[in-house]
C-alpha cells in the first residue's frame, strides 16, 4: 500500500465532482482502459456503439489493466472495475483481473480546509497473487501502487488540475456558488450528489443519514420533490411533495418509493455557527 496527501486550491464540493466521475479516474490513473459499461437496467454489460444506450451512469465496468514491463513494453490483463463507492469521508474504487492475479484498491479521501482549498489523502492498494509477475514488471507491488499515486494523480493535481480549472474554481469561489443560501441566511454546503432510480436513492438516504451530523437532503424526481433535515446522524424531518400531496415523516419516504423514472439526490451540510448566527437574529 501506498499513501500520500495533497492540497488542492478548490473547495471541496469541486474536488468530490471529480473524483467520482469514473472515466476521469481510470483516465488519470493511466493503467485502467474501460472497455464495457454495465447497464444495471438490462443487467449486461454493452460496449461500442450500444454504449450509446445507456440511460444512467453506472459503478459497473470490464477493463483492459495496462501493465508496464519496459519502457517499451506492456503487458495486458482484462478484468472488472467497480467504482465509485461513496461515502461521506472517501471515494473508493477497486478492481481485479479476470485470472485472479491482479487486484487493487485506490481511495480517496478528500478533508475541508475551508471554503478555498482541500486536504486530499490518496491510497492504493496493488496485489500480484503471481510472483512471476514482479518480475515481468521490474518492480514491487508497492512500487507499483506508488507510481500511481504519484506519477499520475499526484501530477495531475500538481499540474494539470490548477492550468486547466484554476481561472474556474476562483470565479466560482469569489462568488460564493459553492453555498446555497437558505432564506434565513444559513450556508448550506454542497457535500454529495447521487442519481438513481427509488430504490438505489433509498439506499443512499440512509447511508448519508448515517454519516452526517447536521444537514440537508434534496431529493428531486420529476414529479416527487422531499427535504430531510439531519442532525446527529439521525432523520429529523422529512417532507415531500408529489402532485398537492405532501406527507412528512416517514410516510414522506413512501412517495420516494413510488416515484418513477431517475431522480436526483443532493445532500449539504450545515455549520453550526451560522444556525447559531441565524438563531440570534430572530431573538
Amino acid at each position: 500500500m501506498y499513501s500520500t496527501e495533497l492540497v488542492l486550491n478548490s473547495p471541496i464540493w469541486i474536488v468530490r465532482k471529480f473524483l467520482m466521475d469514473p472515466l476521469f479516474i481510470s483516465g488519470v490513473s493511466g493503467h485502467i482502459s474501460i472497455l464495457k459499461f454495465k447497464d444495471k437496467q438490462k443487467n449486461e454489460y454493452i460496449m461500442g456503439d450500444r454504449i450509446r444506450e445507456l440511460s444512467a451512469p453506472t459503478d459497473e465496468f470490464i477493463a483492459l489493466y495496462i501493465l508496464l514491463r519496459t519502457n517499451k513494453d506492456f503487458k495486458y490483463a482484462e478484468g472488472i472495475f467497480n467504482g465509485p463507492k461513496v461515502t461521506m469521508e472517501s471515494i473508493k474504487y477497486s478492481g481485479m483481473s479476470d485470472d485472479g492475479k491482479l487486484e487493487f484498491t485506490i481511495e480517496f479521501m478528500p478533508k475541508s480546509l475551508g471554503d478555498t482549498q482541500t486536504r486530499l489523502y490518496v491510497a492504493t492498494n496493488v496485489k500480484y497473487n503471481d510472483s512471476l509477475l514482479d518480475k515481468m514488471l521490474g518492480r514491487s507491488a508497492v512500487d507499483f501502487a506508488k507510481h500511481i499515486v504519484e506519477d499520475h494523480f499526484a501530477t495531475y493535481a500538481r499540474v494539470y488540475f490548477p492550468s486547466l480549472y484554476g481561472d474556474i474554481i476562483r470565479s466560482l469561489t469569489n462568488k460564493e456558488t459553492d453555498k446555497e443560501k437558505t432564506a434565513q441566511g444559513i450556508s448550506l454546503t454542497p457535500l454529495f450528489e447521487f442519481s438513481g432510480d427509488a430504490t438505489s436513492i433509498l439506499s443512499k438516504i440512509n447511508e448519508m443519514v448515517s454519516q452526517l451530523d447536521l444537514g440537508l437532503i434534496k431529493i428531486n424526481f420529476s414529479k416527487v420533490n422531499c427535504n430531510i433535515i439531519v442532525q446527529n446522524k439521525d432523520m429529523r424531518r422529512a417532507i415531500c411533495r408529489s402532485d398537492g400531496n405532501v406527507k412528512a415523516g416517514f410516510e414522506a419516504l413512501s412517495l420516494i418509493i413510488s416515484a418513477k423514472g431517475q431522480g436526483k439526490m443532493e445532500v449539504y451540510s450545515v455549520k453550526m455557527e451560522d444556525l447559531i448566527d441565524t438563531l440570534y437574529t430572530l431573538a
